[in-house]
């Protein structure tokens, strides 16, 4: 274990620095999705932001989530694609896509991910509504709040070159070490 005196020395910084393993930084951030079913969601329209809890279900990396058409939610998606998500230690970055209605038969797989993680009625309930559309979000950056021996870094994962590139917060203005 390094002592804290150690963790600023330029080999320390280096080694803290070496990208992690994009599979198990996948695999957590799958088993995140897993474990809960609501997050933040992020909009923005004509300089008003605003933020929501929706309830989502993911294949891999993308996101769905269904909503009222005539919610602020969906207004803002069709006029700026533009979204981000917070889950937990998680700041997702993507661009929407409004789908269309949710009980499309189309959309049958997306649905039975919905009835999977929460429930058939639950599900049912929403999507027979017509005026119920679902959204699919394609993440374009992650980024991953993390405690390393101590020290608070962000791991910034690469989907398009499955990457992931880590730094110490503290470090985010050093010459040497710049991001």
């Amino acid at each position: 274990m390094l002592n804290f005196e150690d963790l600023d020395s330029y080999e320390t910084i280096v080694k803290m620095r070496e990208e992690p393993d994009f599979n198990n930084v996948r695999s957590e951030i799958l088993t995140l999705f897993a474990d809960n079913k609501d997050m933040v969601l992020a909009t923005s329209l004509d300089n008003r932001v605003s933020a929501r809890i929706v309830s989502f279900v993911n294949e891999d990396f993308t996101i769905y989530f269904f909503s009222w058409e005539h919610n602020k939610k969906i207004i803002q998606l069709r006029g700026n694609k533009n979204v981000a998500f917070n889950l937990r230690k998680l700041q997702i970055e993507g661009e929407a896509e409004v789908l269309g209605w949710a009980g499309d038969k189309k959309f049958n797989v997306i649905g039975d991910l919905f009835r999977a993680k929460f429930s058939p009625k639950w599900y049912d309930s929403f999507s027979c509504v017509k005026e119920m559309v679902l959204v699919k979000v394609v993440p374009l950056r992650i980024i991953k709040f993390e405690s390393v021996h101590k020290r608070f870094h962000l791991q910034n994962i690469d989907l398009k070159n499955s990457k992931v590139y880590q730094m110490r917060l503290e470090d985010k203005d050093n010459p040497h070490f710049s991001y």
